[in-house]
């Protein structure tokens, strides 16, 4: 059901449907930060109550409230003092973004959900390489079958199948013909970016990419070929200025192609709508 068939209704409906997702996508924001710090620091994802990383302290509801906690607070716990990362308002905010421009294009359908769970495993899963600079599996797998078990709901453009159009004469279904186009490049572009990073291993002596980064690569390629390589080549850039300037040898990659890959995604929804 698109906005513009509740507008019908009454004008009032598209704004509340699209407050409900701002609302909710900050908040998902915040559990796949607090998921995240959870995941690292060996934490149960299920049990326990959310704490202070400083001093333990459990926080209340009004320590959660989404960017809201955050601003009234001035970036500091309210127990100990101790700042807060921006990181977490940061999410927040990028999230609940995202899933906005995700139901004003798609509006409440089983596209815009398929693309508001792969932002939220993607956010994950540059949060954990903001941390760690490792990248989980079950991050890249998840993203992955939320793309094979959705993307057939919503229908098959012709117009974007590349590689898999050679083999829609010998399949007769499009859906299989997307999924070996989605396949084909995902492992053509991660393949030779891999063979690249080795070359340039050897010609520096150090590690340039690491594989998580190529696994993030394939899979986002499988899901949205155009924003996973050009969202992957503006990471690159940001992480080459970011080096220069902090003169650091080591950064996380993906919190520089992941924020990138959602406004890619975000902005190419607006400009089809």
């Amino acid at each position: 059901m698109q906005l513009s068939d509740v507008a019908v209704l009454s004008p009032v409906w598209p704004v509340f449907f699209l407050v409900v997702a701002g609302v909710l996508g900050a908040c998902l924001g915040s559990f796949v930060n607090c998921l995240a710090w959870r995941l690292v620091h060996g934490e149960s994802v299920w049990k326990g109550r959310s704490h202070c990383a400083e001093c333990n302290h459990q926080l209340s509801a009004l320590d959660l409230v989404p960017v809201l906690s955050w601003l009234f607070l001035r970036g500091r716990c309210r127990y100990c003092g101790q700042k807060v990362s921006p990181r977490y308002v940061v999410a927040e905010l990028l999230c609940a973004a995202y899933f906005v421009s995700m139901v004003w294009a798609y509006g409440l359908t089983v596209h815009a959900l398929a693309l508001c769970v792969l932002g939220c495993i993607l956010l994950g899963l540059s949060l954990v390489d903001l941390d760690t600079f490792t990248i989980s599996n079950g991050f890249v797998v998840a993203g992955i079958v939320v793309w094979v078990a959705s993307f057939a709901f919503f229908g098959v453009d012709m117009r974007t199948i590349g590689v898999g159009m050679l083999m829609l004469g010998l399949t007769g279904n499009p859906v299989l013909a997307v999924l070996i186009d989605g396949l084909v490049g995902a492992f053509a572009v991660a393949g030779v970016l891999l063979a690249l990073s080795f070359a340039f291993d050897k010609v520096v002596g150090r590690q340039s990419l690491g594989g998580g980064d190529i696994k993030y690569l394939a899979a986002v390629m499988v899901a949205h070929p155009f924003a996973g390589a050009a969202s992957f080549a503006c990471g690159l850039a940001a992480l080459a200025a970011a080096a220069a300037a902090t003169r650091r040898r080591a950064l996380p990659l993906l919190p520089f192609c992941v924020p990138a890959f959602l406004v890619l995604l975000a902005v190419g929804a607006m400009r089809a709508r």
